[in-house]
């Protein structure tokens, strides 16, 4: 059982994992539709076939590994084939990743006011990427033994110059809208505490997500090259496809969040008023008249669309309350 836990120990708790991050994903669509549905049918499209391609992927990791563990139990000879669901996985993941990429790159072109330079290089990039993934898929079909797949040149051409171009789009595009961002940050506060920490979360935001896929790709290339015996770097490509998705969607519901939290440390007041009863009476033009307590209430927001802008405004304004 020894050559069982070497091989495929790791890719079951990896798939674990992934499928942990699958129901994030879930409930992440799901906090989507409810709370943007004044948003475009595209980038409604965009998140419906993202979900759907990770369902997909989740079903076929689970697959995989049922494959492995439990059909062909005690078949160790199996162990050394490369199963077609595990190329079924990285495709999928392939295109999760391009229309992920995509999402980004549109925003870089919009935060960049149409730089061709800056988006070309970076879309270059994410087509490399995602044409090693395909040669992948292509090269798992034609040899079907992972010594073999392992030993040949062409399969470590394929993934290491696929991840390592998924690993620069996403270091990138991170490095490229913090730039822009804090260049622009100018047009977009007013001078507030709450306007300056809410950028900040957006550039913490961006450089992170980009970071964790970035560090996953590099790993991935690395246990590829070096762990020859065992699949650990299988099941970290599919928790990859996992943080892409994650990541796209949390771009898009962290808005939710910036509109919920109240932008400023002012809150209103309102006294209130005690049940008093009082027999009916007159007012004479001598009678103290009640006096309406005002409270100034200051609002700042700061709204990033889906496209990438940022917009922020502020608001000033009176009420008045009975006592």
């Amino acid at each position: 059982m020894g050559l069982v836990d070497e091989v495929v120990g790791a890719l079951l708790i990896e798939v674990c994992l992934a499928c942990i991050l699958y129901g994030v994903t879930t409930l992440q669509t799901f906090i989507y539709y409810q709370n943007f549905p004044e948003d475009s049918r595209v980038l409604k499209g965009v998140v419906g076939s993202v979900w759907i391609m990770e369902t997909l992927h989740t079903a076929l990791c689970m697959e995989l590994v049922y494959t492995y563990s439990v059909t062909h139990f005690g078949d160790f000879d199996f162990l050394g084939n490369i199963y077609w669901g595990a190329g079924a996985s990285i495709l999928v993941g392939v295109f999760i990743s391009a229309a992920v990429h995509a999402f980004y790159i549109r925003r870089v072109w919009i935060m960049s006011s149409g730089s061709i330079p800056v988006t070309a290089f970076i879309t270059l990039l994410a087509l490399c990427r995602f044409g090693c993934g395909l040669g992948s898929f292509i090269l798992s079909l034609e040899i079907t033994e992972w010594t073999p797949f392992r030993a040949n040149v062409s399969p470590l051409v394929t993934i290491a110059l696929g991840l390592g171009c998924a690993a620069a789009v996403d270091v990138l595009v991170a490095l490229t809208l913090s730039f822009y961002i804090q260049r622009d940050r100018g047009k977009w506060e007013s001078g507030a505490q709450e306007s300056d920490s809410r950028i900040d979360t957006i550039l913490i935001y961006a450089v992170n997500t980009g970071a964790i896929t970035a560090i996953s790709s590099i790993l991935s290339v690395i246990l590829f090259a070096t762990q020859k015996k065992s699949l650990v770097f299988l099941g970290l490509v599919e928790i990859q496809s996992k943080l892409y998705a994650n990541s796209f969607l949390g771009s898009l519901n962290v808005r939710a969040a910036a509109r919920s939290t109240p932008s400023s440390n002012q809150f209103e007041f309102t006294p209130r008023r005690a049940p008093i009863m009082r027999p009916p009476q007159f007012r004479t033009p001598g009678d103290t008249e009640f006096t309406i307590p005002r409270v100034a209430v200051h609002q700042q927001t700061v709204v990033m669309h889906d496209n990438g802008e940022v917009d922020a405004y502020s608001e000033n304004s009176v009420k008045g309350a009975l006592v």
